[in-house]
């Protein structure tokens, strides 16, 4: 893949709402370690510096909207719900929601791993964007960027919704001592080759299958299919 700005990476900035001064500031955030290191000799960087940078970005312009909107919340709570928001999950299903994953200049072994799809690899590269924008265009363009892109999560861990170990929660709502009931989870199918496997697992609770959800690892099934069986256990 030819590394050089398309219309593809100005669907991006749309999507962002921001536009790079400088292109290569946003080329050099999509850019993955081992694409630079199939490219060293061309000078080539990946995008690892500017990973560091905005992880720190994000923390402070993250940690400053929750402690100015909860005031009575001690450092701990802070701390918590800080985390919540940034983490690989969150940065990860913000990649997804802009497409990021196929604008990502991979090495060809990342690229035959599924590299497009690693929610570390696609939290990293959030950071980096960010950090790109700082450097770009300051931080109150980061900011802005920044907060709109997670404000539904910022608004969802403010208000204690943002829970991403869902099997948890739904074992711990079955275990209620007023009406408990029994959940197990049941593989039901396994496709693909080793590298790019995809499991399908069962929620059933006593005894009823509820729902069945896919994912690339058996954790990560069970967690969607979880998720879905809380929000039908709502309705």
């Amino acid at each position: 893949m030819e590394r050089k700005y398309s219309q593809q990476h100005e669907k991006l900035e749309k999507a962002l709402g921001y536009s790079f001064t400088n292109k290569d500031h946003l080329l050099l955030a999509l850019t993955h370690s081992t694409y630079a290191y199939e490219h060293r000799k061309l000078g080539v960087v990946s995008n690892q510096r500017l990973e560091f940078l905005g992880d720190a970005i994000l923390d402070f312009i993250i940690g400053e909207e929750i402690y100015k909107s909860k005031s009575s919340w001690d450092e701990g709570k802070l701390s918590k719900t800080r985390a919540l928001v940034v983490c690989e999950k969150t940065l990860s299903k913000v990649a997804e929601e802009l497409l990021v994953g196929n604008l990502l200049f991979l090495g060809k072994g990342e690229e035959g791993t599924g590299g497009r799809e690693k929610i570390s690899t696609l939290a990293d590269t959030m950071e980096s964007l960010f950090a790109a924008i700082y450097l770009d265009g300051g931080f109150d363009a980061a900011k802005e960027v920044i907060l709109r892109c997670l404000r539904p999560y910022i608004d969802q861990a403010l208000h204690g919704e943002l829970i991403f170990d869902y099997k948890s929660r739904l074992l711990e709502k079955a275990q209620m001592k007023n009406d408990p009931h029994r959940v197990l989870f049941d593989v039901v199918r396994e496709d693909g080759p080793v590298h790019d496997r995809v499991f399908e697992v069962a929620v059933l609770i006593d005894g009823q299958e509820v729902v069945r959800a896919e994912g690339r690892s058996k954790k990560q099934a069970e967690q969607e299919a979880s998720r879905l069986a809380l929000e039908i256990w709502k309705q």
